[in-house]
């Protein structure tokens, strides 16, 4: 979704950026928290005030505290998604990527929709925060707008200060800023576009002194591992997306697995020795069902190099404001091209969908244009018209697994299931050797409760990608819905040890040794999961279940009525609250508990 020399990797120490700096520090400030915590000590049991400590204690910076205040603005506000957003951002921060996806769920799932897509997008098992080699970090800068905010990433190419970024992250702008890994910022002078065939500029800065990294001398080889690092959604720490070169590069275009999120187009892609071999340029799109595909594109090391050789050149580089004029040279500098990475960013959802239309227009047959105005028009629920948008996309392009994968999360978010099946197993029929897509037909088998047919694209899942915690703990619980009790707990256990911060592993390995009327383990991998994971419904009713297993149901009570409040639509939830009931000898609550039961069947047509 995102638009995003001959050397040998030479790292230059810098003079100004010690090896002991302080790299990527907050931006935030102070005051919003001194506000927010006179207005909590005023009422310590105010919603709003809990939830503005939090996020003002994440960006002063703070994460550890933030996530710590969130879970207490969670405890009065269970059904807050803006709170669930905040605790995401805080983990996230803190690299606790696996936590910080569950949350940012939990938010989807309350009616946060860009939550939602951004959790689709956060792959726990392909990225990590904050754990870069200190000269690689060094190098990254984080381009940002008039306004200091983040629209793309980028790094050093020089020590005089010149950096390289995507064309598409500042097609349009007439002031562009560039923050350094000590958080000082610069102003752009000149730009060199190159000759416009590429989405990649050279931006000219008055920076000194800057660690830098270097082009490499020739294209990658398929199954070379690569990495790109950057700054998705103006986080402060670079995040790493990892994968591998999945391609030959064709007509400037280098075709990787590595995931990407709203913010790191422009950053560099890099070689196994830190080498610069692409520039992110476009990444998959979030769907609202299932993992964001691992797959994204680069501009190639040969454009890269052609993009260096103008640069010497008389006249190569202008004034940064004729950045406006050249929205006619190619697509990747017309600013409504990669409107929809903004949107995510900003949330400007119908200026970007106005934007992008004017833009179809120019390019009726670009597919790409197609599902990023369907991804606008999903950000205002406008259903009907995202779909007709995919469809065409699919009659354009009708060999790209890619269309098939959009209209899959748009099917389930219209509740059309069975539709929606077929979507996706026509993705994986012309994308076979695809692990997410695996993993998203294993998942939506599972779903509309085809578990025979869910265990081969499951087994898939795990056969191509072994180290992904999602695809085993798929594989776990396609096994215990047909009955193969002890392969779903090897399955999780499996899960768990790929992942140990994965809360879904934990709380699949808990459903799978309950299953067993192992109780007693059960209720260890449970209190794991709610550690984990303290706002997901599942985990609690796994630790309420152990402990009904083991009869101590004065326990097991407290836990199924959180999780009944966590998720007030779960039936399993209100059956075993009313079983607990009718044990401690309240049949009145277990009357009350029954009713929400056959309440919840009506509202489904007793599915």
């Amino acid at each position: 979704m995102n638009y995003q020399f001959l050397f040998v990797l030479i790292f230059f120490g810098s003079v100004s950026l010690g090896q002991d700096s302080k790299l990527w520090p907050p931006r935030g400030n102070s005051r919003p928290l001194v506000a927010a915590s006179q207005s909590l000590w005023w009422n310590k049991n105010d919603p709003e005030a809990r939830k503005l400590k939090a996020r003002a204690l994440d960006f002063a910076g703070r994460y550890a505290e933030a996530e710590k205040a969130a879970h207490d603005a969670l405890l009065v506000a269970p059904q807050d998604p803006e709170v669930q957003r905040i605790l995401g951002r805080s983990l996230l921060h803190q690299g606790k990527l696996p936590q910080a996806k569950t949350a940012l769920e939990r938010a989807g799932q309350l009616g946060d929709p860009l939550s939602r897509s951004l959790a689709t997008m956060l792959r726990p098992d392909r990225m990590s925060v904050g754990d870069l080699d200190s000269k690689i970090s060094r190098a990254l800068v984080q381009i940002q707008d008039d306004q200091g905010r983040g629209i793309g990433s980028g790094c050093w190419v020089s020590r005089e200060g010149m950096v390289l970024t995507a064309a598409h992250v500042v097609a349009g702008r007439k002031k562009i800023l560039i923050r350094n890994a000590v958080g000082k910022v610069f102003s752009v002078k000149s730009i060199c576009p190159g000759d416009f065939s590429a989405d990649a500029v050279l931006l000219k800065t008055e920076a000194k002194d800057q660690d830098f990294l270097v082009l490499a001398s020739r294209e990658p080889e398929i199954d070379q591992p690569v990495a790109i690092s950057g700054f998705p959604l103006s986080i402060d720490l670079p995040l790493t997306s990892r994968g591998k070169v999945r391609a030959k590069a064709k007509e400037g275009i280098l075709f990787t697995t590595v995931p990407l999120m709203p913010g790191q187009s422009g950053s560099p892609v890099l070689g196994p020795q830190g080498q610069i071999v692409g520039i992110a340029s476009r990444g998959s799109l979030a769907l609202l069902g299932g993992g964001a595909p691992s797959r994204s594109e680069a501009v190639s090391t040969t454009a890269l190099i052609r993009l260096w050789d103008e640069a010497p050149k008389p006249g190569a580089f202008a004034d940064v404001r004729l950045l406006s004029r050249w929205t006619g040279k190619n697509t990747f500098f017309d600013p409504a091209v990669s409107s929809a990475e903004q949107t995510v960013l900003q949330q400007d959802y119908a200026e970007s969908e106005e934007a992008v239309s004017a833009v179809i227009e120019k390019h009726p047959d670009d597919a790409g244009l197609l599902l990023r105005r369907a991804m606008t028009r999903l950000a205002q629920r406008n259903f009907s018209g995202a779909e007709s948008d995919v469809r065409l996309a699919i009659l354009k392009e009708p060999r790209n697994p890619e269309p098939h994968r959009f209209l899959c999360g748009i099917l389930l978010g219209t509740n059309r299931p069975e539709e929606a099946v077929q979507e996706i197993e026509k993705a994986y029929q012309l994308d076979p050797e695809d692990t997410d897509t695996a993993e998203g037909l294993g998942e939506l088998l599972l779903s509309s409760a085809q578990y025979e047919k869910a265990l081969a694209p499951a087994e898939d899942a795990v056969r191509l990608n072994s180290q992904s915690s999602r695809g085993w703990s798929i594989l776990s619980a396609a096994r215990l819905a047909t009955g193969h009790l002890t392969e779903a707990r090897e399955a999780a256990e499996t899960a768990t040890r790929k992942a140990p911060e994965d809360p879904r592993a934990w709380i699949q390995l808990a459903a799978s040794l309950n299953a067993s009327h192992d109780y007693a383990t059960a209720l260890s991998a449970a209190e794991q999961a709610t550690h984990l994971a303290p706002g997901d419904s599942r985990a609690w009713l796994n630790l309420a279940t152990a402990y009904a297993g083991l009869d101590r149901f004065d326990e097991a009570l407290p836990h199924t009525e959180h999780a009944t409040q966590l998720e007030p639509k779960n039936r399993a939830g209100w059956n075993l609250l009313a079983a607990l009931y009718r044990e401690l000898g309240r049949p009145s609550d277990a009357n009350a508990a029954s009713v929400q039961v056959k309440a919840l069947d009506a509202s489904s047509g007793g599915r």
